[in-house]
């Protein structure tokens, strides 16, 4: 019982940890590890030995036996969150959890900091492109550290080796739409609106697009203009990320166009979509239309009743004429 309760405080640490990688801090039944950088993006050629270091500190009051743990991770849905390959039986086409070499276990006294030293050696015939993985930390008190029963929860650097060779950057706009609370239409009443752009990588490199979405209305005006992918997350080969923009303005009327400007790679590669959608309150015009019959067919009933009650009062019979006396009659 204690160590799957140990085993999915780990995980859920990590995953804590992965959703927001500027946090490198993880804390569990009293043990606590801070680790930085939270990522290291690298470049080798194939045979190559690259060395690279990560700082770590024991945050806690108490000593700890801090420990490594090498796994692979892929992309998990569309929010950029990796998820850990824990399971021997699961494989990444982007491996490098072989390619890590063995790392001694320190001991950190309270608040103290260490460098680790990593080694990743690139197999001479390792492919082209991307290759990904995470060192993953655990601390646990020297008293029960190799018993298996430490609660101990673990953070974790993610690594992204870039390899030298045939490096293929190909992306695209998979989708881009238009929303209101989560709901895809083409007509909406009214702002705020929530704009998607979904960006599938086709290559065999994790990319970092840039870019800009812009909304113009019937006279071609920018009413909005905002940057993509500020925080310079990555899309990992054959996977889709989404990035997600609000435009908060709720006073809208008319069609629109929606354009999104990607650049990604190297060479500043660039790919682009458009959408039209309209925002038009069609409730209230309908609403303020049917009030505005009701008040003329009112106003008019009204009208007509007031002239039929005025012609009944003013009722009078008509005068005969009277007959002309013929004044040349004898």
């Amino acid at each position: 019982m204690g160590k799957r309760f140990a085993s999915a405080l780990i995980t859920l640490s990590l995953l804590v940890f992965l959703i927001s990688p500027l946090t490198a801090t993880a804390q569990g039944s009293g043990q606590g590890l801070e680790i930085s950088p939270p990522l290291l993006d690298l470049k080798a050629d194939p045979g190559q030995t690259i060395k690279s270091e990560i700082r770590v500190r024991n945050v806690t009051k108490d000593t700890l036996v801090v420990k490594a743990q090498f796994e692979d991770f892929v992309a998990s849905g569309e929010d950029g969150q990796p998820k850990i390959l824990l399971n021997p039986d699961e494989k990444s086409p982007y491996s490098i959890k072989d390619w890590l070499g063995a790392t001694p276990s320190v001991t950190l006294a309270p608040e103290q900091r260490e460098t680790i030293p990593i080694t990743i050696t690139v197999p001479q015939d390792a492919s082209p492109g991307g290759h990904y993985g995470v060192v993953r930390f655990t601390g646990a008190p020297p008293e029960v550290e190799g018993t298996g029963v430490s609660l101990s929860a673990s953070v974790g650097t993610l690594i992204l080796v870039n390899v030298s060779g045939d490096i293929k950057e190909s992306a695209k706009i998979a989708e881009l739409f238009v929303s209101k609370n989560g709901k895809r239409a083409n007509l909406f009443e009214y702002g705020p609106l929530d704009f998607t752009l979904r960006i599938e990588n086709n290559g065999n490199i994790h990319l970092q697009p840039k870019g800009t979405v812009q909304v113009t209305n019937i006279f071609g005006k920018t009413v909005y203009l905002s940057q993509i992918n500020q925080e310079g997350r990555n899309v990992l080969p054959s996977s889709i990320r989404k990035f997600e923009q609000s435009m908060g303005s709720k006073l809208m009327f008319g069609p629109y166009k929606l354009k999104a400007d990607v650049v990604y790679g190297s060479s500043n590669q660039i790919t682009s979509d458009t959408v039209t959608f309209w925002v038009i309150p069609y409730k209230v015009i309908i609403g303020t239309l049917l009030l505005i019959f009701l008040i003329v067919f009112a106003f008019r009933r009204y009208n007509r009743f007031i002239i039929n009650r005025a012609s009944k009062n003013h009722n009078v019979a008509p005068k005969k004429p009277k007959k002309k006396l013929n004044k040349f009659k004898k």
